[in-house]
């Protein structure tokens, strides 16, 4: 076959991933465990690459993509380890091994000019308007009662996935608002059109982290952006209706404003405190080495009854595999760091916003790393510094 209609496939494949995100647990066959639209897409990305190896799996950056499998055989070894007849999850964790080679492969491809930045970003809006609209019309929406207080959960995503996928949807339109000339040029403003159902959904998911990283990552693109005097005139006018709609919003929003009352008022963190304590004496007892998957579930399961997630992937990280894979895993991380330090002094804040967006994120999130959009996020944060020699992946 041709390789540009390879290369085309790619494209498709990887937007239709990226798209798919905010669906990936929609199960309503019972077969997600093996089967999901984002798991198809991913393949079958994956297997567009291959066959287009040389082009695709950029060996540059295999020098960091390794300590990732370093961290994962670890993990892997340790679980094997520590594996007991009474487990329940899975000693091969072949979703995070998945996640890494699609992070190999859309940080590749984005620095090689094979997939425009836009094109994902605005795949990603699209599905989330599209998650928007289904809320509107009550598809795929339940309820879920934490602290007395209903929030809604969409298509299996729990309150606070919800949360930060629409958080994730305002910064993008407001990065498409504030850099037009980047993205679809005058065409980019349409997208104020969609911030509202975007707004109304990260109120109804009553995600106190989403909300508060939405506002430093707004009060952070509006201080640093720059842009003609007219153009500024215009994109704060913009920004002033839409503040002023999300204001009133969030004043009608009894669940937000309970929650972050008890939050301010009672320092109430949702119960993470007390796993982070648990989670944190657990890996003190084996901190060079940790305890794998089905070690650390086993240590949870004698103080929960059942299997716990510790809501924060460097307690994970260092529990799961200890200071040792805890180490390997923030030097994975301090270069995109660099690289976000590098493209903030030549003007490109988005990689510093979807930094702190990942960084609060995973912070407080349960299950994060099998999270597919935090591994995308990532992909994107360390791509972002190469625009100055490949202004194709900003176009």
């Amino acid at each position: 076959m041709n390789k540009n209609i390879l290369f085309k496939f790619k494209r498709i494949f990887l937007l239709l991933f990226v798209f798919s995100i905010p669906f990936e647990y929609w199960d309503p066959f019972g077969v997600s465990s093996f089967f999901s639209v984002t798991k198809m897409a991913g393949f079958a990305y994956a297997a567009m690459a291959f066959l287009t190896i040389r082009d695709s799996f950029d060996l540059k950056i295999f020098k960091y993509v390794k300590l990732l499998l370093i961290f994962w055989i670890l993990l892997l070894v340790l679980s094997h380890l520590n594996y007991t007849s009474s487990n329940t999850v899975s000693i091969f964790n072949f979703t995070i091994l998945q996640n890494i080679i699609l992070y190999w492969l859309i940080t590749s491809d984005l620095i090689r000019g094979n997939i425009r930045l836009r094109a994902i970003i605005l795949s990603f809006l699209l599905s989330i308007i599209l998650m928007s609209t289904l809320l509107s019309l009550g598809i795929g929406v339940k309820q879920d009662y934490v602290e007395n207080l209903a929030r809604i959960t969409f298509f299996g995503n729990n309150p606070n996935t919800v949360g930060v996928l629409a958080g994730l949807g305002i910064v993008f339109s407001l990065y498409f608002i504030l850099n037009p000339s980047q993205n679809y040029g005058s065409k980019s403003y349409l997208i104020i059109l969609a911030i509202p159902s975007f707004i109304m959904l990260l109120l109804h998911s009553g995600s106190r982290g989403a909300l508060i990283t939405l506002v430093m990552s707004a009060a952070i693109m509006l201080i640093t952006n720059k842009a003609t005097p007219f153009k500024r005139i215009l994109q704060i006018g913009l920004l002033i209706i839409v503040s002023t709609y999300f204001m009133e919003k969030l004043v009608e929003s009894e669940l937000m404003y309970k929650r972050i009352t008890l939050f301010v008022e009672e320092g109430n963190t949702a119960g993470r405190g007390e796993i982070w304590e648990n989670v944190l004496e657990i890996a003190s007892k084996r901190p060079i080495i940790g305890y794998g998957t089905t070690g650390f579930e086993n240590e949870m399961r004698v103080i929960y009854g059942g299997n716990k997630d510790s809501h924060n992937l460097f307690l994970y990280v260092l529990v799961t595999t200890g200071i040792i894979g805890l180490s390997l895993f923030l030097y994975f991380l301090y270069f995109h760091f660099e690289k976000v330090v590098y493209s903030f002094k030549q003007g490109n804040v988005l990689g510093l916003i979807l930094l702190i967006f990942y960084l609060t994120t995973v912070f407080k999130g349960g299950g994060i790393i099998k999270d597919k959009l935090m591994w995308l996020l990532l992909a994107i944060i360390f791509s972002g510094f190469s625009y100055l020699q490949n202004k194709q992946v900003f176009r």
